[in-house]
C-alpha cells in the first residue's frame, strides 16, 4: 500500500508540472503555451491584366503594335501588405498597391486603352496548407486563400485603333464635355470605386525572417468605366451629345449614377512575386534532426526564441508528458519525501487536550483545566481577576460522561457554571467536541457524541449564558480517542465532551 501511495504521489506531482509547462498565453488569441510571432511585412510586384470590354482574347494578351492592334502587354503592378496571422489558420492583412492596364478590341469598339491605378484593401486569410495537410507535414510551405473588401482609384483613356484619337475618358462629366480645350487630353482625375480582392497565395520560407514567394490575385470591380467603355457602346465623346455614354451610362434612367452597360463589370489581376519579412524578436525555424521535424524547447524555454504562427502550429508546442520509470519515480520520491513527523505532536499523555509536543507540564492530574500551553490553571480565580472585555487565553477543560449517557454529572457544574461566567465578562468563543469510547456502531457513537455536546450547550444556556452564537460544537463519535478503548479507565476518559475557549 505504501508503494502505491507514492505512485499516485509521483504521478500527481508530475501532472502538475506537466500543466505549469502548457499554462496558456492569456493574451494571445491563439491557443498555445509560448508567446509567437504573428506580424509580417510584404513586397510584390508582378505583371497585371485587365478583364472586361476592350480586351481581344480572355487570356493570352495581344503583343504587337500596328494600325489595327495594340500591345496589351508591359503592364506591372506593385504593392505591400502588413499581414497578422490571429490562429495557425486564420489571419488578415491590410494592401496598398499600384499599377497600370492596357487593353484593346477590334470588334464593336476597335478601341484600346491605357489606366493606371491605385488600391486600398483588407482581406482575411484562410491557411489552406494547414487545411488540407495538416500542421505536420510541408513545414517550409505556406498556402493561403484570401478575400475581402476594398477601394479603387483610376485613370483611364480609351483611344480608337489605328488613328490613336481619343474617344472615352473614365472622368467624362458635364463640366468636362463643356470644356472643349479638355476633351483631347487623357483623363486627368481619378475615379473611386468599390471593389472586392480575392487571390491564392504561396510561400516558401527561406530563413527565420525572410519567405519567398508567388501571390495570384483578381479584383472585382463595381463599374465598367475601368477601361473607360461601357459595354455594347462604341460610341466617342466626339459622337454628338450622347457621344461616349460614360456620362450617360447607356441609360436614361442612370444618368448620374455609376455606368453599367450590357456587359459584366470590370475585373483586373496580377501575379506577382513576393518577398515576406516576419516582423518579431529572435525568430526561430523549425529544423529537422534524425528525420522529423523538431523545435527547440531550450531556446523556447529561456526566451531566447519565438517561432511565428505563419509555420507553426502552436498544439505543437505542447510539450508530451514524460513518462517516469520506477528508478526515475523512486529519485523524485525521494527528493520530494517530507522530514519525518515528531511523535510528540500525535501524542497527549496526561489527555488535558494538548499534545505533548506543545505541552509545558505533560503530567498534569486527570481532571486539570490547562492553558493551551498545558500549564494547569487555577480557573476560579482565573475567572474571578477576568476584566471585562477582556480577551482569554486558550484554555483546555473535559466534562466526562458515564457510559451510553448524555446527562451532565454533578462534579462537572461549578466548571461549567465559571465557564458562562467567564464567557459573560469577556469576548471568549468556546469550541466543544463531542465523543464517545468504542463500545456501539460508529452511527450510534457519533449520534450519543451529538447529544452529549448538545446537552452541554444547553446547560449553558440555562445558566445564564448571553451569548450562544460564540459557542460552536461538533461531534466525532469514537474517531478521536485519547486513551486505550481496552481498558476501563481508558473508557470512561474517552466518554467525554472537549471544552477549548478561545480569544
Amino acid at each position: 500500500m505504501k508503494k502505491v501511495a507514492l505512485l499516485f504521489t509521483v504521478l500527481s506531482l508530475g501532472v502538475c508540472l506537466t500543466n505549469a509547462q502548457a499554462q496558456y498565453n492569456p493574451k494571445a488569441s491563439y491557443e498555445g503555451p509560448y508567446k509567437m510571432n504573428t506580424w509580417s511585412v510584404s513586397a510584390y510586384l508582378g505583371p497585371s491584366q485587365f478583364y472586361g470590354d476592350l480586351r481581344e482574347y480572355d487570356f493570352w494578351p495581344v503583343g504587337t503594335n500596328n494600325f489595327d492592334s495594340r500591345s496589351e502587354r508591359g503592364t506591372w503592378h506593385f504593392g505591400v501588405s502588413l499581414g497578422k496571422q490571429l490562429t495557425y489558420l486564420f489571419g488578415a492583412r491590410l494592401d496598398v498597391g499600384g499599377g497600370n492596364l492596357k487593353g484593346m478590341k477590334r470588334r464593336i469598339y476597335f478601341s484600346y486603352f491605357d489606366a493606371n491605378y491605385l488600391q486600398a484593401d483588407v482581406a482575411a486569410t484562410v491557411n489552406l496548407k494547414g487545411l488540407l495537410f495538416g500542421p505536420t507535414k510541408m513545414k517550409r510551405w505556406k498556402m493561403d486563400v484570401y478575400g475581402g473588401v476594398g477601394q479603387v482609384w483610376f485613370k483611364s483613356t480609351a483611344y480608337q485603333l489605328g488613328s490613336g484619337r481619343l474617344q472615352r475618358r473614365s472622368d467624362d462629366s458635364p463640366t468636362l464635355r463643356n470644356n472643349t480645350a479638355e476633351l483631347n487630353k487623357e483623363a486627368s482625375a481619378y475615379t473611386q470605386e468599390w471593389s472586392l480582392p480575392v487571390g491564392f497565395n504561396v510561400s516558401y520560407e527561406l530563413t527565420p525572417n525572410l519567405d519567398l514567394g508567388l501571390d495570384w490575385r483578381l479584383n472585382n470591380v463595381n463599374t465598367e468605366k475601368l477601361d473607360a467603355t461601357v459595354g455594347g457602346d462604341p460610341s466617342s465623346i466626339y459622337d454628338g451629345p450622347s457621344g461616349g455614354r460614360l456620362f450617360q451610362g447607356g441609360d436614361a434612367a442612370n444618368l448620374l449614377g455609376t455606368p453599367k452597360g450590357n456587359s459584366s463589370l470590370d475585373k483586373y489581376g496580377y501575379m506577382a512575386v513576393t518577398l515576406t519579412y516576419k516582423l518579431g524578436k529572435n525568430p526561430l525555424r523549425v529544423q529537422k534532426k534524425n528525420g522529423k521535424w523538431a523545435y527547440d524547447f531550450n531556446a523556447l524555454d529561456a526566451g531566447r526564441g519565438f517561432y511565428h504562427l505563419r509555420y507553426t502550429d502552436p498544439r505543437l508546442l505542447v510539450k508530451p508528458p514524460k513518462i517516469l520509470t520506477l528508478a526515475e519515480i523512486d529519485s523524485v520520491a525521494k527528493a520530494n519525501k517530507p522530514k519525518e513527523i515528531d511523535p510528540r505532536v500525535l501524542i497527549d499523555s496526561d489527555n488535558d487536550g494538548v499534545s505533548d509536543f506543545f505541552d509545558k507540564e505533560p503530567n498534569t492530574p486527570a481532571g486539570s483545566i490547562v492553558t493551551g500551553a498545558g500549564q494547569k490553571i487555577d480557573f476560579d480565580k482565573y475567572v474571578k481577576d477576568a476584566l471585562p472585555g477582556m480577551a482569554c487565553t486558550e484554555i483546555f477543560a473535559n466534562v466526562l460522561f458515564d457510559t451510553d449517557k448524555a446527562i451532565i454529572k454533578p462534579e462537572f457544574y461549578d466548571l461549567l457554571n465559571r465557564v458562562v461566567e467567564l464567557m459573560n465578562k469577556t469576548q471568549c468563543r468556546l469550541q466543544m467536541t463531542g465523543h464517545a469510547d468504542r463500545r456501539a456502531t460508529d452511527r450510534y457513537n457519533v449520534a450519543l457524541s451529538q447529544r452529549r455536546v448538545n446537552a452541554v450547550k444547553q446547560y449553558l444556556t440555562q445558566a445564564g449564558l448571553k451569548d450562544a452564537n460564540r459557542v460552536v460544537v461538533d461531534a466525532y463519535g469514537s474517531f478521536k480517542p485519547i486513551a486505550d478503548n481496552g481498558t476501563v479507565d481508558g473508557l470512561k476518559k474517552n466518554r467525554r465532551v472537549e471544552l477549548k475557549l478561545m480569544p
